[in-house]
Parts: structure tokens; sequence; C-alpha cells
């Protein structure tokens, strides 16, 4: 029976390396063996050192057929040979079984070996499983604190739409505010502007009477000095005129007069569009409105 090594030392290989120890007069073992052959372990070499052995006899004997060439040798040389072979044999037989005792030790070591790995690996399977779970678990906390962030957040998020829902409806109602404030300053813009140009209107109205009225009265105190030279050269004829002049006199006094009433009229009329100014303007325009207004009767 041949025994093949997957490991590359092959049953040949051991029965060159044992025939050439038996013709160097050496009883093949296996560590001889091996170090014949310079590789294979006892595990390998055992097995096939064995197989040698039991077709030692075959080959001594010869195959069937042949003669057997082993009558010939000496009966002391076959003694030995006998007294070799069956103390190889036995000594093959205690290899073998000394290298099944190892082995088997070293697979019972190896086995306990292996059942302490299993008991760590499993240990360590438990405390992986623990550790698992304890993952899971903090998993699943923060899935939830995520999930109450994502809520808050959400709700923060629909806060902060009110905010600037409400911001942009406040900016919109003070832009409007702002518009309608700048509408309205517009208005009392025209307004003033308006009551400005009637009271200069005014104003100029009144001068111009004013330096109508001067003229006239220079006039006519001309026309006095006139006719009180003209008195001076005629008496009787000036009594008369100056008479006359006097009357036209009284009668432009009283114009005078009624002019300065219209001019007083004119001012209260101003003295009203101003309040009327004020009530519509700031206290600042007010102010200047009335001090421009009043310069304006004044000067």
């Amino acid at each position: 029976m041949q025994v093949n090594s997957p490991r590359g030392v092959q049953q040949t290989d051991v029965n060159g390396a044992a025939d050439e120890l038996l013709s160097e007069q050496l009883k093949p073992t296996i560590e001889r063996v091996r170090m014949k052959l310079g590789r294979g372990s006892p595990n390998t070499v055992g097995p096939m050192l064995e197989v040698w052995f039991s077709s030692l006899g075959e080959r001594l004997r010869g195959p069937t057929g042949e003669s057997d060439k082993t009558s010939e040798l000496p009966a002391t040389v076959q003694v030995a040979m006998k007294t070799l072979w069956k103390s190889a044999l036995q000594e093959a037989h205690s290899t073998f079984e000394a290298s099944k005792a190892d082995f088997a030790n070293t697979a019972s070591q190896q086995e306990q070996q292996m059942t302490t790995v299993l008991a760590e690996i499993e240990a360590e399977r438990g405390a992986f499983t623990q550790k698992a779970s304890e993952l899971k678990q903090a998993l699943d906390a923060l899935e939830l604190k995520h999930a109450e962030t994502q809520g808050q957040a959400h709700k923060l998020q629909m806060l902060v739409n009110k905010k600037d829902e409400e911001l942009t409806s406040s900016r919109l109602a003070l832009q409007q505010q702002v518009a309608e404030g700048n509408e309205e300053r517009r208005r009392h813009d025209a307004q003033l502007r308006s009551h400005s140009a009637e009271i200069q209107a005014l104003q100029a109205q009144f001068v111009s009477s004013e330096r109508r009225l001067m003229a006239e009265i220079d006039r006519e105190r001309q026309q006095v000095k006139k006719l009180q030279a003209e008195v001076e050269i005629e008496k009787k004829k000036q009594i008369r005129h100056q008479s006359e002049a006097l009357e036209v006199a009284g009668n432009l006094t009283k114009q005078l007069h009624e002019l300065r009433m219209q001019n007083t009229q004119l001012s209260e009329r101003a003295s009203g569009y101003l309040a009327r100014i004020n009530d519509m303007q700031p206290k600042k325009l007010k102010s200047a409105a009335k001090n421009k207004a009043v310069r304006s009767v004044i000067g």
C-alpha cells in the first residue's frame, strides 16, 4: 500500500531512504529517514516507514514463481537477517506506537488548546453579544434622541418661520406706514407751499395797495400844497378849494384807515392760515413756518 503526502514527501522517497540506510547497515528509523530526506514530519514519515517495513519481508522472499535466493545464503546470515527483520519490525512498531502516542498527545493538547480557544471565542462572543446589545441600546437611544432632536428642530423651524412671517408682516406694515407718512408729508409740504404762496400773494397785494395809497396820499399832499399856494394867491378861491382839499384829505384818511383795517384783516387771515399749518406740521416745522410767515408779514 502506498501512502502519499500532500506536503511533498512520497512513499518512494521514504522507501529509497530506508533502503539506503539498510545498505549502510543502519536500521531505518523515522528520524534517520527524515535526516536522509531532509524534510518530512514524523506524522508523515512514520506511516510510510511502516509500509516499507510491511513490504520488506516480501522483498526478501522475492516475488512468487522466482527461486528463493535467500536459501542460498548461509544459515547464520539468514538468521541475522530474520533477526534484523524482526527487530526492525518491533522497533518500527514501537516507533509507530510512540509516534501515534505523540500524535494523540499532540492532538489532545491541540484539542485542549482548541477547547480553550473556543471557550475564549465563546467568551468573546458573549462579550461581543453584550457589547452589541449595549451598542444597539445606545443606538436606539441615539435614534430616539435624534427623533426628538428632529422634532424639536421642526418645532423650532416652524417657530422661526412664524417669526419670519410676523417680521415680514411688520416690515410691510412699517413700509406702508412710512409710505403713508411720506405721502402725508408731501401733502403737508404742498399745502404749506400753497399757503405760503397765498400769504405771499396777500402780502404783495397789501404792499401794492399800501404803495398805491401812499402814492395817492403823496399826490394829494402835493395837491394840498398846490392848493395852499393857490390860496395864498387867491384867498377866497383857495378857501373853498382848501375846504374841498380838506374834505378830500378826510376821505383819503378814511380810505387809509379802511386800508389799515384791511391790512389787519389780512394779518388775521394769515394768522389763521398759520394756525391751520401748525396743526398739520411737527413742532419744528410749525415754528419755522410761523417765523417765516411772521417775517413775511412784518417785512
